[in-house]
């Protein structure tokens, strides 16, 4: 990654390649073998992966300082060329009574997680026809990412029948890296 002291849109394009690499990968451990997965997967049940996922997301929503969210399950899926390999992904969102509300809590997840131990990677208009605002973070301890978007459909020009009837919301998406244990089965 460049210094502090390299130009911003450089800057800028480095953190986005990272962050996209970081969100596919789950981790940004690099090794020089060559084959698989940029880093070496840790053991972990099933069970622990959830949960610990589970707790990344309590960390975002605290953050937040909102008080309605739905709460889908972490749920695991293979991770490719690994045996018995796996990460878990949980997929959920936050509302508010206002779209000010959503922008203030989006701010706050920007300026707070970093002390919660959350490295920022990008925060800008998501790359979408909408442009609404994205942060990318990834959790400096155990490299779970996490990308929470600001969606206000209620902005939207020419909105879909689908967006009309859709919640303004943070949209949030948080990754593990990829885990083995010899117990995992497709479905767990």
């Amino acid at each position: 990654m460049m210094s502090p002291s390299g130009s911003s849109a450089a800057r800028g394009g480095t953190l986005a390649a990272a962050a996209a690499a970081l969100l596919l990968t789950g981790c940004s451990t690099m090794s020089n073998d060559g084959g698989g997965l940029p880093y070496e997967p840790r053991h972990k049940t099933v069970a622990e992966a959830k949960d610990l996922v589970r707790a990344r997301s309590s960390t975002i929503f605290d953050a937040a300082g909102l008080r309605e969210a739905n709460n889908g399950a972490p749920d695991a899926s293979p991770c490719d060329g690994v045996d018995h390999g796996f990460r878990v992904r949980h997929f959920w969102s936050m509302h508010a009574p206002t779209s000010d509300a959503l922008k203030q809590a989006m701010d706050r997840l920007h300026q707070d997680l970093p002390a919660k131990g959350w490295k920022v990677l990008r925060f800008e208009p998501a790359k979408s026809e909408a442009e609404q605002l994205q942060l990318d973070v990834e959790h400096e301890k155990d490299h779970h990412t996490a990308t929470i978007e600001l969606l206000l459909p209620s902005t939207y020009k020419d909105a879909s029948k689908w967006e009309k009837a859709a919640r303004d919301s943070l949209s949030v998406s948080v990754t593990s890296p990829c885990y083995v244990d010899p117990a995992y089965q497709v479905g767990d």
